[in-house]
C-alpha cells in the first residue's frame, strides 16, 4: 500500500478539477446508479486481492462497527449521519480493495464527509481525538488527522460527488401508517423494523436494493416477529398486499431474501464474539 502521502497527492490530482463543476453551496447528485448485482458483489476489487467474500463482509461490517462507536462517541444519530457514513463506506469498496485502503481510515473519512452532508458536522481533529480514545491500537499516526482528509478527497472521487443518500428510515414511517393496529402495537412493529434497519447498514443491502424496498421487507419481518403479519390495512383491496401501494411488482421472495441478509449478519456477529 502507498503512503497516506501519495494518497492525499493522488486526491489532489483531480480536485481543482472536480470542483469547477461542483457547486460548493449545495449537494449535487450526479444519478449515478448506486445498486450492484451479485454478479458485480462477487468480483469486487478485493474479492481480485484475495479477500474472499466472508472476510469482505466481515471487513465491511468492522468497518461500519467503527463508524458506529466514533460517531456515537461524537453524540451522532444513526440516522442519518452514521447510516449515511456507512453507505458510502459500503460504495467506496466496490472501487476499491480493502487491501489498498485500510477499514480504519476509510471509516473515519466517510464519517467526517457525512458529518458535513448530514449537516451534523464535526472537526477533523475531534473526530481523530475520539478515535483515538476508543481505538488507540488503530490511530496511533501523528498524521491521523492529514490521511482522514486525504481519504476523504479519494471517497469524494470515487463517489463521484454523488453525496445524497436516501435511507428506508423515512419509508418506515410512512409504510406503517397504513396498518389497522392500536398505538402500542404499530409502536411495536415500527421500533423492531427501526431497529433492523440500523442493523442493515452493516450490510450490503443498500448496494442490492431501493431503500423502499428494504423499508418494506424489514416491516414485513417485524410484522411475522410480533405475529401480526395477518392484520389489517387501510385501502385493502381483494387479491393484493399492503405494500402493493407502495412498490409494484415487489414478491415476498424478493423481501424473504432482504429479511435474510438481517438475519445472516445477526448469525455472523454472534459467532464473533
Amino acid at each position: 500500500m502507498g503512503s497516506f502521502l501519495q494518497i492525499r497527492e493522488l486526491a489532489n490530482i483531480e480536485l481543482e478539477v472536480k470542483l469547477v463543476t461542483v457547486c460548493s453551496s449545495k449537494v449535487v447528485s450526479m444519478g449515478r446508479d448506486w445498486l450492484f448485482t451479485e454478479e458485480q458483489l462477487s468480483d469486487t476489487p478485493s474479492r481480485r486481492d484475495g479477500i474472499d467474500r466472508n472476510e469482505e463482509d466481515k471487513l465491511r461490517r468492522d468497518g461500519v462497527k467503527l463508524i458506529v462507536e466514533i460517531g456515537t462517541g461524537l453524540k451522532l444519530q444513526p440516522h442519518p449521519t452514521l447510516a449515511t457514513a456507512a453507505v458510502y463506506l459500503h460504495r467506496f469498496y466496490m472501487f476499491h480493495s480493502f487491501k489498498e485502503f485500510p477499514k480504519h481510515l476509510t471509516a473515519l473519512g466517510c464519517l467526517f464527509l457525512a458529518g458535513k452532508v448530514e449537516e451534523t458536522p464535526k472537526k477533523c481533529k475531534d473526530l481523530v481525538t475520539v478515535a483515538k480514545e476508543k481505538c488507540p491500537e488503530l490511530y496511533s499516526s501523528k498524521n491521523a488527522v492529514e490521511e482522514v482528509m486525504g481519504i476523504e478527497r479519494v471517497l469524494l472521487q470515487t463517489i463521484k460527488f454523488d453525496l445524497h443518500v436516501d435511507h428506508p428510515y423515512t419509508y418506515l414511517l410512512q409504510y406503517q401508517k397504513v396498518f389497522k393496529l392500536d398505538r402500542d402495537k404499530k409502536q411495536s412493529v415500527l421500533q423492531n423494523a427501526w431497529t433492523f434497519v440500523n442493523d442493515s447498514i452493516s450490510t450490503t443491502l443498500c448496494l442490492m436494493w431501493e431503500p423502499e424496498v428494504v423499508a418494506i421487507s424489514l416491516i414485513y419481518m417485524a410484522l411475522k416477529m410480533t405475529k401480526l403479519d395477518n392484520c389489517d390495512w387501510i385501502d385493502r383491496r381483494p387479491g393484493e398486499q399492503w405494500w402493493d401501494q407502495f412498490v409494484a411488482n415487489l414478491t415476498s421472495d424478493m423481501m424473504e431474501e432482504v429479511c435474510h441478509k438481517v438475519l445472516d449478519y445477526y448469525t455472523a456477529t454472534r459467532r464473533e464474539r
